[in-house]
């Protein structure tokens, strides 16, 4: 019988509550609930110990983190917490979409994170998303698929080379983004996922849902 897999999903709950009421957290939360192997808490800045304390990242398996405008207010110690969990005991560490800027995720890659092309912030034209490892774990099940409003990133992107590319982004007006990729960070594993625009339901799309899914059983310890 499969282990069931842990995961937190960490959030600093600034999503515009029009389009996520309870919180990007908890809506990437109750759709991993829905998986037969997963058992997933939210947990976010607010919360005591900024949300990982050293028993929820015991207990965690994988740690999801969606960040925007507060990567600053999260503490050095805080990311000192999360990488000895990732690094030394095999925690999972996922960055979601302008969680490149994480200062978990960037002590992690040892990089700015920076994105050095052009960045489109209102969402209006769609993103083609292609499967460019289709055989990897974390594309299982989840064919080429597109979203129809979202915010563009542009090559370059200041990131270690991944382990993998899993997934790979184009957008019709021009522009084009390593938008699922995977690292190891020592006895961890480590992925970053660009979809997620809070502004765009994105989270609720049926091959995000899959993909992240996906994601949290290839990264959980």
């Amino acid at each position: 019988m499969d282990e069931t897999i842990n995961v937190l999903v960490w959030s600093e709950e600034t999503a515009p509550e029009e389009i996520y009421p309870n919180g990007i957290n908890s809506t990437i939360a109750e759709h991993l609930n829905e998986r037969t192997r997963i058992v997933a808490r939210k947990t976010g800045l607010a919360d005591p110990d900024q949300g990982v304390s050293s028993e929820q990242l015991e207990w965690a398996d994988v740690l999801f983190w969606w960040g925007h405008l507060r990567h600053d207010d999260v503490t050095a110690e805080t990311v000192d917490r999360v990488e000895q969990e990732v690094r030394e005991d095999g925690l999972g560490f996922v960055a979601l979409h302008s969680g490149h800027y994480a200062l978990p995720f960037k002590r992690l890659i040892g990089e700015s994170g920076d994105l050095g092309g052009v960045r489109w912030e209102e969402p209006g034209e769609p993103e083609l998303i292609e499967a460019v490892a289709p055989d990897h774990p974390i594309a299982n099940g989840v064919e080429d698929f597109a979203l129809p409003k979202t915010e563009m990133f542009d090559e370059p992107f200041d990131i270690p080379e991944p382990d993998d590319v899993v997934f790979h982004s184009t957008f019709p007006d021009g522009g084009e983004f390593r938008s699922v990729v995977t690292f190891t960070f020592d006895e961890g594993r480590g992925a970053y996922i660009r979809p997620g625009h809070e502004t765009v339901r994105i989270y609720h799309d049926r091959s995000i849902r899959r993909l992240i899914a996906n994601t949290a059983l290839w990264a959980a310890r």
